[in-house]
């Protein structure tokens, strides 16, 4: 089965993972603030906004804590958009208001959000579908304009620009996804961006256990001068949500070969573009209209055979799916009355498929994925 996502890792992580055993301190360290170090410099963006954590999903959930959402507030998303986005929201008892994307791009666009916006509204999530950047200019114009946060979800979009700024760092927030099926995969993990460094000191006290910063070696340790060092204090209310030296080596090593991992990933989109773009019955992803680089996360196509599509190439052993399924068809998220109010991503859910995308893949699983689609409506 050639599968939609797969990491490429290697000897090269183990040997690295090897030295973490042997200093036999696998916890937070010095491969981890290298990692935050080294993935602030691939964003060309000053580390001190940057802070790692256990998973994008922990990222989204400590936006809402961070910028204190409450029950009174109105937060704006895509309704493509990940589960965690709406769950974290929930979680504060806010009111989710969905608002739809382009029919094309997936993205969501500041005429999409311009409608939703009231005087209870707080936030607006974005996401960068696919690791294509979202056209950020006249939403961050928007959201100035009614002093509204943007949360910029950016899990797919590790060395995406937008006019020469890395998607994930144009507003008050953004994470990335470092899970085991992502471009950069360190089994699980997640990275943040976060403006304003006052909440970025608030985020790294909440991830450890609200420990105060200055308390660096944790709740018991005798390197910091303490005659009675099992004691300590507390900031705030924490959790334990840190990345480990083991992840945080896989990291480091990873960084070395994110360009190598795009640029294949770009020579796969492009092949699929190319051959897939002559098929009158094929919809493939639109050239962006402003200056910037994806990471080519996702492939896409839109097609009214879409279903029979997915179960040919499943009998064929190409696994494809459809990435995010809209939030506000889940019926957890539905609380309010809102049939047909998103036609554009009501037709993105009835037509989109994504083919398998990765830098695993060879010249001759791509060729088998396109000659697949070709032969389709042949059989």
């Amino acid at each position: 089965m050639i599968s939609l996502f797969q990491p490429t890792l290697g000897k090269e992580e183990l040997n690295e993972i090897e030295k973490v055993f042997e200093s036999n301190w696998l916890g937070k360290g010095n491969y981890v603030k290298d990692f935050e170090k080294g993935f602030a410099n691939n964003l060309e963006t000053s580390k001190e906004h940057f802070l790692s954590t256990t998973s994008c999903t922990e990222a989204i959930f400590l936006s809402v804590d961070l910028f204190e959402f409450n029950k009174n507030d109105e937060i704006i998303i895509p309704s493509i958009s990940f589960p965690s986005v709406g769950s974290a929201i929930v979680s504060k008892k806010s009111k989710i208001v969905f608002c739809d994307v382009d029919k094309r791009t997936l993205n969501v666009r500041a005429k999409d959000i311009e409608p939703y916006i009231t005087n209870r509204t707080k936030a607006v999530f974005i996401t960068h579908y696919g690791g294509v950047s979202c056209d950020m200019d006249p939403i961050i114009e928007l959201c100035n304009n009614h002093n509204i946060k943007i949360i910029e979800d950016s899990a797919c979009a590790i060395k995406s620009f937008y006019k020469g700024k890395a998607c994930g760092t144009m507003g008050d927030m953004g994470m990335w996804s470092l899970d085991a099926m992502k471009t950069l995969s360190t089994a699980d993990g997640g990275m943040m961006y976060i403006k304003d460094m006052e909440l970025r000191a608030i985020a790294e006290e909440q991830l450890y256990l609200g420990l105060p910063l200055k308390q660096k070696s944790g709740i018991d340790s005798s390197t910091e001068g303490n005659a009675s060092w099992w004691e300590f204090e507390m900031n705030r209310a924490g959790r334990r949500a840190i990345m480990n030296n083991v992840t945080g080596a896989m990291g480091c090593v990873q960084l070395d070969k994110l360009e190598r991992f795009i640029q294949r990933r770009k020579e796969i989109f492009e092949k699929y573009y190319n051959e897939l773009q002559k098929l009158d019955w094929i919809e493939v992803p639109p050239k962006v209209e402003f200056d910037s680089i994806s990471s080519y996360y996702f492939f896409w196509i839109q097609t009214e055979f879409r279903d029979k599509l997915a179960k040919y190439l499943l009998d064929n052993g190409v696994y494809t799916t459809f990435r995010y399924w809209p939030l506000h068809k889940v019926k957890f998220f539905n609380v309010f009355n809102q049939e047909n109010a998103y036609p554009n991503t009501d037709y993105i859910a009835a037509h989109t498929l994504n083919l398998p995308l990765h830098q695993a893949l060879s010249d001759d699983d791509v060729e088998k994925i396109i000659q697949l689609i070709v032969d389709f409506k042949n059989d």
